[in-house]
C-alpha cells in the first residue's frame, strides 16, 4: 500500500503576480487524484452570502455559525478566524495563498515585486515580471514546479 502524507504549499507575492492562476492550474491537474484544500488570505472583511437571503439574515442577526447546505455543497460561515494549523488536516494537498509568514510549508514566492524577496521563501516562481531573471518561469516550466512538489 502506498503511503501519501499531506503536502502543504504556500504561494505568496504581490497582487497580480500570478498566485491564483498558478494554484488554479495545479488544482485542475491534481484534483482527480488527490483531495485538495485551498486556503486564501483575504485582507478585507467579506461575506460569501447575499444581503437579504435567509443565511445572511441569520448571520447578521448574530448567529455564531451559519451553515448553508445545497444538494452538492456545504457552506459554513463562522464569526471566528482560524489558525491555518487548525484547518489543514482535511486533505492530501494543501495550497495556501497569500500568507507570506506561514513557515510550515514549502514556500513559493511569485515574483512580481522585488520587495517581497525580503520575506523568507524556498523557491521563486516568475509568472508576470520578466524584467527579473530569477526563478522558475511559469507557465513554461510548470514541470519543474511539480517536480519540486513531489506530486
Amino acid at each position: 500500500m502506498l503511503f501519501f502524507s499531506m503536502k502543504v504549499y504556500s504561494f505568496f507575492g504581490s497582487s497580480g503576480s500570478g498566485k491564483t492562476t498558478l494554484i488554479y492550474d495545479l488544482i485542475s491537474r491534481f484534483s482527480d487524484k488527490y483531495k485538495i484544500v485551498y486556503i486564501k488570505n483575504i485582507h478585507d472583511n467579506i461575506s460569501l452570502d447575499f444581503n437579504g437571503k435567509d443565511t445572511w439574515r441569520m448571520e447578521s442577526a448574530g448567529a455564531y455559525i451559519t451553515y448553508g447546505l445545497t444538494p452538492t455543497r456545504t457552506y459554513r460561515m463562522e464569526r471566528k478566524r482560524y489558525d491555518i494549523k487548525n484547518i489543514i488536516n482535511d486533505g492530501d494537498i494543501v495550497f495556501i495563498e497569500g500568507f507570506r509568514d506561514y513557515r510550515d510549508s514549502t514556500r513559493f514566492l511569485l515574483l512580481g515585486d522585488a520587495e517581497y524577496k525580503k520575506y523568507g521563501y524556498d523557491f521563486i516562481i516568475n509568472t508576470t515580471n520578466r524584467e527579473f531573471m530569477d526563478g522558475i518561469k511559469y507557465p513554461e516550466e510548470i514541470d519543474k514546479i511539480i517536480e519540486i512538489m513531489g506530486i
